[in-house]
């Protein structure tokens, strides 16, 4: 079996399924160790199931194809999007998606909203803006999520406008907190898009941002570089111990 139908269909198979490529090798070669097929073989195969079903598209446009094409779409998908060819061209710019079970939690807790971004973690090579709500209880649930090409203030003001229209379709009151990070881009497309809303940020980042800045200081504040020097080194494990200390209790809250 080499490159035939049947090897195909056995890379077909495991790719739908979401075995590797490297365990689909290891398994051709366990079966027939005289097999020449190699492993850049099976990526090869991958490769092109993968440009067939994205039939020149994107993969962000063929997302949004796939969605539109699922039955009962509309009523388990919000969507909005921007595109500068149209889904057709395959230049899909924006995508904002919202699943139905989650804008269920978000009528019923519409006042506070966080939103984060996430690097690298998708394979549109996008940047992904998560939305996440809060209950009464202080517990977080997935509102929604939008793909945008970069994170430019018009690219922050695309994510709030689309929040403003999922708020305006289902007639619920703008929220009055939004949580974000220090990024100055998105606090500015908040403003702009909810002007007046009280904007807070978000504990998690300032306490990761206290670590990261507080013990480069304290190793330059404390290692003289004398390792003879005993009282010094002992107040330097000290101070470092009660900085892991506080790492940990900073990380728990």
């Amino acid at each position: 079996m080499y490159k035939d139908e049947a090897f195909k269909t056995r890379v077909a198979d495991n790719r739908r399924v979401g075995i590797s490529a490297k365990q689909t090798y290891a398994a051709l070669k366990l079966a027939n160790p005289e097999n020449p097929t190699t492993l850049r073989d099976v990526y090869n195969e991958r490769q092109q199931i993968r440009r067939a079903e994205l039939a020149g598209k994107t993969p962000i446009s063929a997302l949004l194809t796939a969605l539109i094409k699922k039955r009962g779409y509309e009523d388990e998908f919000f969507t909005l999007y921007n595109a500068e060819y149209g889904v057709e061209g395959g230049h899909l710019t924006h995508l904002f998606i919202a699943y139905d079970k989650h804008i269920d939690l978000l009528i019923e807790n519409p006042e506070v909203l966080i939103t984060d971004s996430t690097y690298k973690t998708n394979r549109f090579n996008m940047p992904l803006i998560n939305i996440v709500g809060m209950t009464g209880m202080n517990r977080s649930f997935f509102g929604g999520s939008m793909f945008i090409p970069d994170e430019k203030e018009k690219d922050y003001k695309l994510v709030f406008f689309a929040i403003r229209k999922l708020y305006d379709v289902y007639e619920l009151p703008y929220p009055k907190t939004f949580v974000t990070d220090a990024y100055a881009a998105e606090i500015a497309a908040i403003k702009c898009v909810f002007p007046g809303v009280n904007h807070i940020l978000c504990i998690w980042h300032i306490n990761c941002n206290i670590l990261a800045k507080l013990k480069p200081i304290i190793k330059e504040q404390f290692n003289n570089g004398d390792d003879d020097n005993n009282e010094d080194n002992s107040r330097l494990k000290i101070i470092l111990r009660k900085t892991d200390q506080l790492a940990e209790f900073l990380n728990r809250k």
